[in-house]
C-alpha cells in the first residue's frame, strides 16, 4: 500500500512525463514512464495505473503530434 507522499510523487511525476512528451519527447517520456510502471506495479498498483494512463496519452502523441492540441 502505497503512503500519500508517494502518491504525490507518483502525480508530480506524471505531470512531467505529460510534460516531456509535450515537448516533443513522447518516446523518451514513455520508457522512463515504462521503467516507472515496472517499479510500482507490486508495490502500488493504483500508482501503476496512473503512470499507465500517462503512457497511453504519451502514445497518443507519439502517433499524432497534434493529438495535445485537441485535448
Amino acid at each position: 500500500m502505497a503512503h500519500a507522499d508517494d502518491r504525490d510523487l507518483v502525480t508530480l511525476f506524471t505531470k512531467a512525463l505529460r510534460k516531456l512528451g509535450e515537448a516533443g519527447q513522447p518516446e523518451e517520456a514513455s520508457m522512463l514512464g515504462g521503467q516507472a510502471w515496472w517499479a510500482l506495479k507490486d508495490t502500488d498498483p493504483r500508482g501503476a495505473e496512473r503512470v499507465n494512463g500517462t503512457m497511453h496519452y504519451l502514445a497518443r502523441l507519439a502517433a499524432d503530434p497534434t493529438a495535445r492540441e485537441r485535448d
